[in-house]
Order: structure tokens, then C-alpha cells, then sequence
């Protein structure tokens, strides 16, 4: 049988995505779909180390509706996660299945210009976690690790190579975007692949 990751739900009774929960000890356990979700599949994949603990501040880029925010929630249980999202429609839905975790600060904005939120993040974040569509990934990382990162922090960032150029090879695009990132003195301390879960994109540590 295949290894399946599961979270401890920080809000009881509730499921976000239809997610299958399983009951131990008087806990609850969400299952974690690396279908649904591209850090389920790097962890899946082999990544050494994701760098969520239970006090750990978070800033994730590109929060969607919740469905891997809602799992890092689980883990870092006595941490904060400042959620960011463009949509509105997406935020709102966000805000709907997230409303009783007391650790996820949701926020409208837009991670291409990271001082529009510089008034909502009042602390240095430990980690970023950006998965955001978009030509200028690397940039995006960039620009908020700059202003929000600690030193010594690290980004789990998923390069989508669609989202860049359709027209050049992901191998290229890939590359280009790391090199991108290395110029900005950030270190590269894993990439993996998760084609098998989500279709050209690759998935990076960096520490700052």
C-alpha cells in the first residue's frame, strides 16, 4: 500500500476539501491529498525537511481556497500563517473554510507587489510558501524574502514552467528561474520534481 500523510486537525469536526478523516486517540486525523496538494507531493517525493514546527511564522503566497494551508495549519499549531491571495472569490471561500483557525491571517493582495501588505505582517516570517501562477516566480520570492524573511529563513517555492513560457523546455525554464534566485544570494538546499502528482512544476528549498 502506498504511504499516506495525514495532519492532526486543529479544527475539530471540520473538513475542508471532503478530505477522509481518521480518528485516533480522541484526535482527528485529515488526510492529506498530494493530488490536491504540491506539498504533500514533495513530501511524498522525498524532500528531507519542510521546516514547519508547531511555533513556526509563516508567509504563504498564492492561498487559494485552503486546501494545503488548512494541513500546514495543522502543523504549526502554535505558529501564524499571513495567507495571501489576489482573488477575491478565492479569499472569501478561504476566510469560509478557515474561519475558526485562529493561526491563518488571511489577506487580499498581491505577492508581485509585497508592500502593498507591509501594514498586516507586523513580524518576520521563519518560512514563505509560494505557490503562485505567474511569469515572474522567481522575483516574487525575491521581493518578499527581502522584506519578510528572516536570515537564515527558508522559501519552499513550486516553479510552474506553463506559467513562465509554454514555448521554451521546462528544463530551461527551470534553470533560469534558479539562476535567478542564486543571484539573489539565496541558497539552494533542495529541488524535486513532482511531475507524477502535478505536471511540469518543480519544487524548491531555499534559505536566505
Amino acid at each position: 500500500e502506498k504511504l499516506k500523510l495525514y495532519t492532526k486537525n486543529l479544527d475539530k469536526g471540520n473538513v475542508i476539501y471532503g478530505e477522509k478523516i481518521i480518528l485516533k486517540m480522541d484526535e482527528e486525523f485529515r488526510l492529506w491529498d498530494p493530488y490536491r496538494s504540491k506539498l504533500a507531493a514533495l513530501i511524498l517525493k522525498g524532500s528531507q525537511k519542510i521546516y514547519l514546527e508547531r511555533k513556526t511564522t509563516c508567509l504563504y503566497l498564492g492561498t487559494s481556497t485552503g486546501t494545503t494551508i488548512s494541513h500546514i495549519s495543522d502543523i504549526v499549531s502554535n505558529g501564524l500563517i499571513f495567507g495571501v491571495e489576489i482573488s477575491e472569490r478565492s479569499l472569501r471561500q478561504l476566510i469560509q473554510n478557515t474561519s475558526s483557525r485562529k493561526n491563518i491571517i488571511p489577506i487580499l493582495g498581491n505577492a508581485l507587489n509585497p508592500q502593498e501588505y507591509s501594514m498586516l505582517i507586523y513580524k518576520p516570517v521563519d518560512l514563505i510558501y509560494q505557490d503562485v501562477s505567474h511569469p515572474d516566480q522567481a522575483n516574487i520570492a525575491i521581493r518578499n524574502a527581502n522584506l519578510y524573511l528572516k536570515e537564515g529563513g527558508k522559501i519552499i517555492l513550486f516553479i510552474k514552467s506553463q506559467s513562465i513560457k509554454s514555448t521554451e523546455k521546462p528544463k530551461e525554464i527551470f534553470q533560469n528561474e534558479l539562476n535567478t534566485l542564486k543571484s539573489a544570494n539565496l541558497k539552494v538546499l533542495e529541488k524535486i520534481h513532482i511531475d507524477s502528482y502535478a505536471g511540469g512544476h518543480l519544487g524548491v528549498i531555499l534559505e536566505k
